[in-house]
C-alpha cells in the first residue's frame, strides 16, 4: 500500500498507517488558504477504528480558519531518540 485510494487505486487504514509508524496529515482545499494539520492516529482509531479506510477527503474534516476541505496525505515519522 503506497497511496490513498484517489491518488492511484489503493487504500490505507488506520491501522496501516499507525503499524508503519507514518503520519496523517491534512491541508485546506481552499485557494489562498492552505491551512496545515497534523492528526493524531491513535484518536482516529478511537473514533473510527483500525480497519476504517482513510479517503483522500475524509467528509466532515475542515479546517478550522476557513471551513474548507482537507486533503489527506502520509508522511513519515522522524525516527525517536
Amino acid at each position: 500500500m503506497s497511496s490513498f485510494e484517489g491518488d492511484g487505486g489503493l487504500t490505507w487504514t488506520l491501522g496501516a498507517i499507525k503499524e508503519r509508524n507514518l503520519a496523517l496529515e491534512g491541508y485546506c482545499q481552499t485557494e489562498g488558504c492552505g491551512h496545515f494539520y497534523v492528526f493524531k492516529v491513535d484518536n482516529l482509531i478511537s473514533g473510527m477504528g483500525a480497519d476504517y479506510v482513510v479517503p483522500e477527503i475524509l467528509p466532515g474534516a475542515v479546517c478550522k480558519e476557513c471551513g474548507g476541505a482537507l486533503k489527506f496525505k502520509l508522511a513519515m515519522m522522524p525516527p525517536e531518540d
